[in-house]
């Protein structure tokens, strides 16, 4: 008599640990996950100062400020997506959002030289008027 058959399957068990699941979800979503860690660290950084400072101000914010908070916030959102296409495997889609990530750039690190002298002045008159 024979102990094994080659046409009987032997099942096979999975080991479910959560240590294994954590793995295998972060191998999976890491990146992903991280983009949303980072746009949760921005909106709790600014958290405390936008609505006093820029929504709700006693004294009107220059655009130039306006301007250069909605593109800072295009990039965070421009994150979030770049990873997800990545992890839905739509890179084809990702390469093409990233010549618009390099102009949003671009346009990020003007906006950063120009609306610095700007609030300056702005502080400046501010505080003096």
């Amino acid at each position: 008599m024979a102990t094994g058959s080659a046409s009987v399957p032997v099942p096979h068990v999975r080991d479910a640990s959560p240590t294994k699941q954590l793995k295998r979800f972060l191998s999976l979503y890491f990146y992903f996950c991280m983009s949303l860690v980072m746009a949760g660290f921005v909106v709790w950084g600014f958290s405390r100062t936008v609505d006093r400072n820029l929504l709700h101000p006693s004294t009107p914010k220059p655009v130039q400020l306006w301007f250069h908070g909605a593109i800072f916030s295009a990039w965070v959102v421009l994150f979030i997506a770049q990873s997800a296409l990545v992890r839905l495997r739509k890179v084809s889609v990702h390469r093409v959002l990233g010549w618009f990530g390099a102009a949003l750039a671009a346009t990020m690190f003007i906006s950063g030289i120009v609306v610095t002298p700007v609030m300056m002045r702005f502080d400046i008159t501010v505080s003096v008027g």
